[in-house]
């Protein structure tokens, strides 16, 4: 007898069911056997991996220390001779800097020189501009930087820009410093066809300076100074900048730089009242301004370390009103120092000059002058040598 349809109706979905309940365990068989595969596995590269990146940081741990043990301090210390101590500063004006010289080492002909000492020699004939003829001689990346440093110490005998004539002949005994690209002039001669006479510049530092100068052959020192009661800071480096000296691209400067130490001690020039302390400091740095009613004018000391005074104070002169510093847009320690008028005018005057400012020349001592002598004829000896000469003193 065949089965009724309704029973085999039943019977399908028996047989379907048991299929799908057989595929369905053997699924979640395999899928167990899969899961517990790949926890081993997994589980082995975790262990691997850790080994791996463990050795890479172990092995670069030891490689630091080592750089650490390896690497030296630099001592930057030197307050080696630079050229451009700032940027020029007028009022509280924002202005844009000058991007700086590159700086590569150069080097001229000489048979021998002072052991451990790198000295120099520069003979030129001048042809159209200081720069100019410097720059045929030297590298470009640093030529405009030395013959800036020239004309500081020419300016105290002439008007570099009016006052050159093509033919003029310029020597110079120079060395240079262990930093790259910083010198110091020993000795500076110029044959001078506007003045009709030779000029000259030794640098000598006798027993009791503390820091050198530059002198003529006489002993007299050819750069100015501020009488001692009236000076803003009577101990300093040398004089990097005069009033109205040119800056590329701006108006003449606008004040007297004087290259120092940070810390060293800066004076009230005359008696008076302090007006405003630190305005405009990313360009000024810390700074004073006075009132000196009775001498007419108006004086400013810039890139100080520390400041002293306050607002509406009085000051006496020669009385401590701070430090000098680094401190603004500035190259090196320097104060920057300006006398200007209270009229509306604000003329800038060179303390040189300024008729409420006495300056004098320093002289060497009598009983230097003998050792003094024997400098200058080591200069003039590696000069006429080209490199060779006596063992010579400089600080």
């Amino acid at each position: 007898m065949e089965p009724s349809p309704f029973l085999k109706n039943q019977e399908m979905p028996l047989k379907k069911s048991f299929s799908l309940r057989t595929l369905f365990n053997l699924f979640f068989v395999i899928s167990l056997g899969l899961n517990a595969y790949f926890l081993v596995v997994q589980g082995r590269a975790s262990s691997v991996d850790v080994t791996y990146a463990t050795g890479l940081e172990e092995d670069k741990s030891v490689k630091v220390q080592m750089a650490s043990l390896n690497s030296k301090p630099i001592d930057d210390s030197d307050m080696a001779t630079s050229v451009h101590e700032e940027e020029p500063i007028l009022g509280s004006e924002q202005v844009d800097e000058v991007p700086a010289y590159e700086v590569k080492q150069v080097s001229f002909d000489s048979s021998a020189q002072p052991a451990g000492r790198n000295i120099q020699t520069l003979q030129l004939k001048v042809r159209n501009s200081l720069n100019y003829t410097v720059c045929r001689e030297m590298a470009k990346s640093e030529c405009g930087s030395f013959a800036a440093h020239l004309a500081r110490l020419l300016a105290w005998f002439l008007d570099v820009n009016r006052n050159m004539r093509n033919g003029d002949v310029l020597n110079v005994v120079y060395e240079r410093l262990d930093n790259e690209g910083q010198f110091k002039v020993l000795q500076l001669t110029y044959k001078s066809g506007y003045l009709r006479k030779t000029l000259d510049a030794n640098y000598y530092k006798g027993a009791g300076m503390k820091y050198g100068g530059y002198f003529d052959r006489d002993g007299k020192e050819i750069a100015q100074r501020i009488e001692d009661q009236q000076t803003p800071i009577a101990e300093y480096i040398e004089i990097t900048s005069l009033p109205g000296d040119f800056r590329k691209g701006r108006r003449g400067h606008s004040g007297t730089d004087f290259k120092a130490e940070v810390g060293t001690p800066i004076r009230a020039s005359f008696g008076g009242r302090v007006l405003r302390t630190s305005w405009n400091v990313r360009v000024n740095g810390y700074c004073i301004e006075l009132d000196h009613p009775k001498e007419g004018v108006i004086t400013r000391y810039l890139h100080l370390s520390r400041v002293l005074v306050k607002r509406g104070q009085y000051v006496k002169q020669g009385e401590v009103i701070a430090e000098s510093g680094n401190t603004g847009r500035t190259f090196a320690p320097h104060l920057h120092y300006e006398v200007r008028s209270r009229d509306k005018k604000k003329t800038v005057y060179n303390p040189f000059n300024f008729k409420y400012h006495t300056s004098y020349h320093r002289n060497i001592p009598s009983q230097e002058d003998k050792e003094f002598q024997d400098v200058v004829s080591a200069y003039d000896a590696l000069l006429q040598n080209n490199g060779i000469g006596e063992k010579i003193q400089a600080g």
